[in-house]
Protein backbone atom coordinates (compact mmCIF):
# COMPACT_ATOMS: atom_id res chain seq x y z
CA UNK A 1 0.00 0.00 0.00
CA UNK A 2 1.25 3.62 -0.90
CA UNK A 3 2.54 5.12 1.97
CA UNK A 4 -0.21 5.98 4.88
CA UNK A 5 1.29 9.56 5.81
CA UNK A 6 1.25 10.73 2.03
CA UNK A 7 -1.75 9.09 0.98
CA UNK A 8 -3.95 10.88 4.14
CA UNK A 9 -2.06 14.20 3.66
CA UNK A 10 -3.56 13.99 -0.13
CA UNK A 11 -6.74 12.98 0.95
CA UNK A 12 -7.00 15.72 3.45
CA UNK A 13 -5.88 18.27 1.14
CA UNK A 14 -8.02 17.38 -1.73
CA UNK A 15 -11.08 17.40 0.89
CA UNK A 16 -9.79 21.20 1.96
CA UNK A 17 -9.97 22.57 -1.18
CA UNK A 18 -12.96 21.21 -1.95
CA UNK A 19 -14.64 22.52 1.21
CA UNK A 20 -13.08 25.77 1.31
CA UNK A 21 -13.89 28.05 2.80
CA UNK A 22 -16.10 26.17 5.14
CA UNK A 23 -17.07 28.19 8.62
CA UNK A 24 -15.87 27.09 11.91
CA UNK A 25 -18.18 26.49 14.95
CA UNK A 26 -15.64 25.62 17.38
CA UNK A 27 -13.50 28.27 19.16
CA UNK A 28 -10.06 27.79 19.69
CA UNK A 29 -9.93 27.10 23.43
CA UNK A 30 -8.36 30.22 24.61
CA UNK A 31 -3.87 28.73 24.68
CA UNK A 32 -2.08 31.94 24.68
CA UNK A 33 0.25 32.30 21.82
CA UNK A 34 3.79 31.65 23.44
CA UNK A 35 6.04 34.57 24.26
CA UNK A 36 9.84 35.11 24.18
CA UNK A 37 11.75 34.87 27.25
CA UNK A 38 14.05 37.81 28.24
CA UNK A 39 17.63 37.36 27.69
CA UNK A 40 18.10 37.54 32.36
CA UNK A 41 16.44 34.53 33.26
CA UNK A 42 16.66 36.48 37.16
CA UNK A 43 14.24 39.31 35.15
CA UNK A 44 11.79 36.37 34.13
CA UNK A 45 8.15 37.56 35.07
CA UNK A 46 6.06 34.85 36.74
CA UNK A 47 3.76 33.68 34.06
CA UNK A 48 0.04 34.67 34.96
CA UNK A 49 -3.23 32.61 33.52
CA UNK A 50 -6.51 34.24 33.61
CA UNK A 51 -9.16 32.97 35.37
CA UNK A 52 -11.16 31.34 32.78
CA UNK A 53 -15.00 32.75 31.99
CA UNK A 54 -16.78 29.84 32.62
CA UNK A 55 -15.67 27.40 35.72
CA UNK A 56 -15.97 24.14 36.32
CA UNK A 57 -18.45 24.45 39.26
CA UNK A 58 -20.42 27.10 36.43
CA UNK A 59 -20.88 24.20 34.53
CA UNK A 60 -21.91 21.50 36.80
CA UNK A 61 -24.55 24.03 37.71
CA UNK A 62 -25.92 24.33 34.08
CA UNK A 63 -26.08 20.75 33.49
CA UNK A 64 -27.88 20.07 37.01
CA UNK A 65 -30.25 22.75 36.21
CA UNK A 66 -31.06 20.92 32.11
CA UNK A 67 -31.45 17.82 33.11
CA UNK A 68 -33.48 18.71 35.45
CA UNK A 69 -35.81 20.80 33.77
CA UNK A 70 -35.70 18.29 30.99
CA UNK A 71 -37.19 15.65 32.98
CA UNK A 72 -40.12 18.00 34.01
CA UNK A 73 -40.92 18.88 30.85
CA UNK A 74 -40.58 15.12 29.80
CA UNK A 75 -43.07 14.37 32.62
CA UNK A 76 -45.53 16.55 31.55
CA UNK A 77 -45.16 16.25 27.40
CA UNK A 78 -44.53 19.44 26.72
CA UNK A 79 -43.12 19.88 23.94
CA UNK A 80 -42.81 23.16 23.00
CA UNK A 81 -40.81 24.21 26.58
CA UNK A 82 -38.21 21.47 25.67
CA UNK A 83 -37.39 22.53 22.15
CA UNK A 84 -36.67 25.97 23.95
CA UNK A 85 -33.78 23.46 26.37
CA UNK A 86 -32.27 22.25 22.77
CA UNK A 87 -30.73 23.85 19.75
CA UNK A 88 -28.93 22.39 16.50
CA UNK A 89 -29.79 18.74 16.08
CA UNK A 90 -31.23 18.44 19.35
CA UNK A 91 -34.47 20.45 17.96
CA UNK A 92 -35.32 17.98 15.60
CA UNK A 93 -34.80 14.87 17.35
CA UNK A 94 -36.15 16.12 20.43
CA UNK A 95 -39.49 16.86 18.59
CA UNK A 96 -38.86 13.04 17.14
CA UNK A 97 -38.61 11.83 21.02
CA UNK A 98 -42.01 13.47 22.02
CA UNK A 99 -44.10 12.66 18.55
CA UNK A 100 -43.14 9.56 18.03
CA UNK A 101 -44.39 8.42 21.17
CA UNK A 102 -47.26 10.55 21.68
CA UNK A 103 -46.11 13.31 24.08
CA UNK A 104 -44.57 10.50 26.63
CA UNK A 105 -40.96 10.32 25.81
CA UNK A 106 -38.46 8.30 27.58
CA UNK A 107 -37.38 9.63 30.89
CA UNK A 108 -33.91 9.27 32.53
CA UNK A 109 -31.82 8.84 35.66
CA UNK A 110 -28.56 10.39 35.00
CA UNK A 111 -24.89 10.14 36.72
CA UNK A 112 -22.48 12.46 35.98
CA UNK A 113 -19.07 10.70 35.54
CA UNK A 114 -16.98 13.30 34.13
CA UNK A 115 -17.17 16.96 32.59
CA UNK A 116 -14.87 18.77 29.96
CA UNK A 117 -14.96 22.43 30.27
CA UNK A 118 -12.57 23.96 27.81
CA UNK A 119 -10.41 27.29 29.53
CA UNK A 120 -12.74 29.35 27.59
CA UNK A 121 -11.87 33.07 28.00
CA UNK A 122 -15.26 34.84 26.30
CA UNK A 123 -17.99 33.16 24.39
CA UNK A 124 -19.58 31.49 23.23
CA UNK A 125 -19.04 28.50 25.81
CA UNK A 126 -19.82 24.62 25.71
CA UNK A 127 -19.07 21.80 27.55
CA UNK A 128 -18.96 17.87 27.14
CA UNK A 129 -20.68 15.85 29.85
CA UNK A 130 -19.88 12.10 29.70
CA UNK A 131 -22.99 10.54 31.75
CA UNK A 132 -24.26 7.20 32.92
CA UNK A 133 -27.69 7.16 31.81
CA UNK A 134 -30.28 4.69 32.58
CA UNK A 135 -34.25 4.43 31.64
CA UNK A 136 -36.41 5.37 34.48
CA UNK A 137 -38.33 2.04 33.91
CA UNK A 138 -35.66 0.17 33.75
CA UNK A 139 -32.94 -1.12 31.71
CA UNK A 140 -28.95 -1.18 31.19
CA UNK A 141 -27.02 1.80 31.59
CA UNK A 142 -25.26 3.69 29.13
CA UNK A 143 -22.42 5.68 28.55
CA UNK A 144 -23.62 8.99 27.20
CA UNK A 145 -21.88 12.17 25.68
CA UNK A 146 -24.06 15.58 26.05
CA UNK A 147 -22.91 19.07 24.82
CA UNK A 148 -24.36 22.38 26.20
CA UNK A 149 -23.60 25.54 23.97
CA UNK A 150 -24.54 29.23 24.93
CA UNK A 151 -23.49 31.82 22.63
CA UNK A 152 -23.19 34.70 24.77
CA UNK A 153 -23.41 36.05 28.58
CA UNK A 154 -26.70 36.60 28.39
CA UNK A 155 -27.66 33.57 27.05
CA UNK A 156 -29.34 30.15 27.26
CA UNK A 157 -27.44 26.88 28.11
CA UNK A 158 -29.27 24.87 25.30
CA UNK A 159 -28.05 20.78 24.18
CA UNK A 160 -26.72 20.88 20.99
CA UNK A 161 -25.12 17.39 20.72
CA UNK A 162 -26.22 13.87 22.14
CA UNK A 163 -24.27 10.69 21.51
CA UNK A 164 -24.63 7.14 23.19
CA UNK A 165 -21.01 4.95 22.96
CA UNK A 166 -20.91 1.84 21.36
CA UNK A 167 -21.48 -0.98 23.63
CA UNK A 168 -17.85 -2.54 22.10
CA UNK A 169 -16.27 1.05 22.52
CA UNK A 170 -14.01 3.22 24.85
CA UNK A 171 -13.55 6.32 25.33
CA UNK A 172 -10.01 8.28 25.21
CA UNK A 173 -7.79 9.66 27.52
CA UNK A 174 -8.55 13.30 27.29
CA UNK A 175 -5.79 15.98 27.65
CA UNK A 176 -6.30 18.47 30.60
CA UNK A 177 -3.99 21.36 31.88
CA UNK A 178 -2.61 21.94 35.22
CA UNK A 179 -6.40 22.82 36.45
CA UNK A 180 -7.81 20.49 35.20
CA UNK A 181 -9.63 21.81 32.59
CA UNK A 182 -9.91 20.36 29.11
CA UNK A 183 -8.16 21.14 25.41
CA UNK A 184 -10.39 22.06 22.82
CA UNK A 185 -9.18 22.36 19.60
CA UNK A 186 -10.57 24.89 16.53
CA UNK A 187 -12.30 23.04 14.03
CA UNK A 188 -9.56 24.05 11.32
CA UNK A 189 -6.71 21.94 13.49
CA UNK A 190 -4.09 19.98 11.49
CA UNK A 191 -2.25 18.30 14.00
CA UNK A 192 -4.75 15.32 14.04
CA UNK A 193 -4.71 12.97 11.42
CA UNK A 194 -8.49 14.35 9.87
CA UNK A 195 -9.07 18.11 10.67
CA UNK A 196 -12.17 18.00 12.86
CA UNK A 197 -14.59 20.30 9.97
CA UNK A 198 -13.16 16.66 7.06
CA UNK A 199 -14.54 14.43 10.01
CA UNK A 200 -18.39 14.73 8.78
CA UNK A 201 -17.62 15.02 4.63
CA UNK A 202 -15.61 11.94 5.30
CA UNK A 203 -17.66 9.87 7.02
CA UNK A 204 -20.23 11.07 5.10
CA UNK A 205 -18.18 9.35 1.98
CA UNK A 206 -17.08 6.21 3.31
CA UNK A 207 -20.84 5.31 4.52
CA UNK A 208 -22.24 5.89 1.22
CA UNK A 209 -18.97 4.30 -1.17
CA UNK A 210 -17.98 2.14 1.47
CA UNK A 211 -14.16 0.29 1.33
CA UNK A 212 -13.98 1.21 -2.49
CA UNK A 213 -14.14 5.29 -1.35
CA UNK A 214 -11.51 7.39 -1.41
CA UNK A 215 -12.04 8.20 2.33
CA UNK A 216 -12.16 4.80 3.40
CA UNK A 217 -8.39 4.28 4.32
CA UNK A 218 -9.00 7.48 6.85
CA UNK A 219 -11.80 6.17 8.99
CA UNK A 220 -12.16 2.50 10.23
CA UNK A 221 -14.69 0.07 8.79
CA UNK A 222 -17.52 -0.54 11.17
CA UNK A 223 -21.47 -0.84 11.18
CA UNK A 224 -21.93 3.40 11.46
CA UNK A 225 -19.53 3.34 8.25
CA UNK A 226 -18.81 0.70 5.77
CA UNK A 227 -21.77 -0.89 7.38
CA UNK A 228 -23.98 1.86 6.20
CA UNK A 229 -22.77 0.79 2.43
CA UNK A 230 -23.40 -2.36 2.72
CA UNK A 231 -26.35 -1.76 3.72
CA UNK A 232 -27.65 0.89 0.93
CA UNK A 233 -26.44 -2.15 -1.73
CA UNK A 234 -28.99 -3.97 -0.42
CA UNK A 235 -31.95 -2.35 -0.23
CA UNK A 236 -31.06 -1.13 -3.60
CA UNK A 237 -31.39 -4.57 -4.54
CA UNK A 238 -34.71 -4.90 -2.71
CA UNK A 239 -36.23 -1.99 -3.98
CA UNK A 240 -35.17 -2.87 -7.56
CA UNK A 241 -36.99 -6.16 -7.49
CA UNK A 242 -40.00 -4.64 -6.17
CA UNK A 243 -40.03 -1.53 -9.06
CA UNK A 244 -38.51 1.23 -7.03
CA UNK A 245 -35.95 2.96 -6.95
CA UNK A 246 -33.85 3.67 -3.92
CA UNK A 247 -31.04 6.06 -2.91
CA UNK A 248 -29.54 7.17 0.75
CA UNK A 249 -27.24 10.14 0.86
CA UNK A 250 -25.30 11.17 3.99
CA UNK A 251 -24.69 14.76 4.46
CA UNK A 252 -22.73 17.50 6.62
CA UNK A 253 -24.94 19.76 8.16
CA UNK A 254 -24.48 23.13 9.43
CA UNK A 255 -24.61 22.26 13.22
CA UNK A 256 -21.11 23.00 15.28
CA UNK A 257 -18.42 20.76 15.48
CA UNK A 258 -16.98 20.70 18.77
CA UNK A 259 -13.18 19.06 19.71
CA UNK A 260 -11.40 18.19 22.85
CA UNK A 261 -7.75 16.60 22.91
CA UNK A 262 -6.76 13.35 23.75
CA UNK A 263 -4.05 12.92 25.72
CA UNK A 264 -2.09 11.19 22.54
CA UNK A 265 -2.54 14.25 20.66
CA UNK A 266 -5.23 13.32 18.79
CA UNK A 267 -9.17 14.25 19.46
CA UNK A 268 -12.38 13.63 19.98
CA UNK A 269 -14.58 15.28 17.85
CA UNK A 270 -18.39 15.18 17.92
CA UNK A 271 -20.23 16.31 15.08
CA UNK A 272 -23.58 16.06 12.75
CA UNK A 273 -24.71 14.46 9.44
CA UNK A 274 -27.92 14.17 7.70
CA UNK A 275 -29.18 10.96 5.71
CA UNK A 276 -32.07 11.97 3.03
CA UNK A 277 -33.39 7.88 1.82
CA UNK A 278 -35.77 8.24 -1.26
CA UNK A 279 -38.12 5.90 -2.49
CA UNK A 280 -39.87 6.14 -5.86
CA UNK A 281 -42.03 4.29 -8.07
CA UNK A 282 -40.37 3.25 -11.57
CA UNK A 283 -43.06 1.05 -12.78
CA UNK A 284 -46.76 1.78 -12.90
CA UNK A 285 -47.55 -1.43 -10.76
CA UNK A 286 -46.03 -0.06 -7.88
CA UNK A 287 -47.68 3.28 -7.17
CA UNK A 288 -47.55 3.37 -3.68
CA UNK A 289 -44.69 2.99 -1.34
CA UNK A 290 -45.09 1.80 2.42
CA UNK A 291 -43.69 4.14 4.91
CA UNK A 292 -41.63 2.05 7.59
CA UNK A 293 -42.98 1.66 10.91
CA UNK A 294 -40.27 3.51 12.43
CA UNK A 295 -41.23 6.52 10.71
CA UNK A 296 -44.97 6.19 10.42
CA UNK A 297 -44.90 8.96 13.27
CA UNK A 298 -44.07 11.53 11.15
CA UNK A 299 -46.91 10.91 8.79
CA UNK A 300 -50.82 10.15 8.66
CA UNK A 301 -50.15 7.69 5.87
CA UNK A 302 -49.09 4.35 5.91
CA UNK A 303 -48.15 4.51 2.44
CA UNK A 304 -47.46 7.10 -0.07
CA UNK A 305 -48.06 7.18 -3.60
CA UNK A 306 -44.87 7.31 -6.56
CA UNK A 307 -42.02 8.84 -3.55
CA UNK A 308 -41.03 8.28 -0.13
CA UNK A 309 -38.81 10.68 1.36
CA UNK A 310 -37.45 9.73 4.94
CA UNK A 311 -34.43 12.32 6.54
CA UNK A 312 -33.15 10.94 9.62
CA UNK A 313 -30.40 13.21 12.18
CA UNK A 314 -27.40 11.30 12.86
CA UNK A 315 -24.98 12.30 16.03
CA UNK A 316 -21.23 10.95 16.61
CA UNK A 317 -18.76 11.19 18.33
CA UNK A 318 -15.13 9.95 16.47
CA UNK A 319 -11.59 9.23 17.80
CA UNK A 320 -9.62 10.98 15.52
CA UNK A 321 -5.51 9.83 16.11
CA UNK A 322 -2.70 12.10 16.25
CA UNK A 323 -1.72 13.80 12.63
CA UNK A 324 1.80 11.22 12.54
CA UNK A 325 -0.03 7.93 13.20
CA UNK A 326 -0.99 5.57 10.16
CA UNK A 327 -3.89 4.65 12.50
CA UNK A 328 -7.80 5.45 11.28
CA UNK A 329 -10.24 7.46 13.01
CA UNK A 330 -12.62 5.50 14.76
CA UNK A 331 -16.49 6.33 14.93
CA UNK A 332 -16.90 5.19 18.60
CA UNK A 333 -20.81 6.94 19.75
CA UNK A 334 -23.82 7.27 17.65
CA UNK A 335 -27.27 8.40 18.61
CA UNK A 336 -30.01 9.03 15.70
CA UNK A 337 -33.77 8.73 14.39
CA UNK A 338 -36.12 9.70 11.75
CA UNK A 339 -37.17 13.07 11.46
CA UNK A 340 -39.19 13.83 8.67
CA UNK A 341 -41.37 11.95 6.28
CA UNK A 342 -42.36 13.55 2.96
CA UNK A 343 -43.67 12.38 -0.38
CA UNK A 344 -43.95 14.44 -3.48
Amino acid sequence: MLDGGRRREGIVLAMLIALFPLAGCTPSGGESSPVAAPSSPAATPTPTVPPPALTVEEAEKALERHLATDDALRAGGALRMALELVRDGQSALTAAAYRSKDLSPTRYRWETTRLLVPRWQQAPYWFTAIMERRALRGGEPRTVLLTLMKDSEEGRWRLSFASVLAEDSELPEFAVDEDGYAVSLPTRDESVAVSPQLMAPLHASVAEEGEKGFSAELIAPGPFTTGYSDEIAERKRRAKHDGLNYDSIFSATQSPIFALRTEDGGALVLYELSRTTSLSAKLPSAPWIDVPREARWATDERALAGELRITETHQYASVVPPRESDEPARVIAYDGAVTRVSGK
